[in-house]
């Protein structure tokens, strides 16, 4: 998951969690109290994720290495050349 598709879906979340605070409690800093503990469990869930993500990147890449010691791996395209954002700004600079 990208980092603005995480960062909308937990402002969203965050904005909730107020809404539904301040109604259940009827004390705004009661709801920004319970607010801020959401954000902050929110990303140390992230936080970790990525973590552990990254760990098991890590071990699978060494365990590749270990079993192909003469084969390159597979030059895989990067976001911007996935998703074709440099190409239509070429193909738009190529018009002009």
């Amino acid at each position: 998951m990208y980092f603005p598709q995480f960062l909308v879906g937990m402002i969203a979340t965050l904005l909730v969690i107020l809404g539904w605070t301040y109604i259940s409690t009827g004390s705004i800093w009661e709801a920004i109290g319970w607010t801020v503990l959401a954000a902050v469990v929110l990303q140390a869930g992230y936080f970790v994720t990525v973590l552990l993500l990254v760990q098991r990147e890590a071990r699978v890449s060494d365990e590749g290495k270990a079993s192909d010691t003469g084969t390159t791996p597979a030059k895989l395209p990067g976001p911007f050349e996935r998703d074709g954002i440099i190409q239509a700004l070429i193909s738009r600079l190529k018009l002009l």
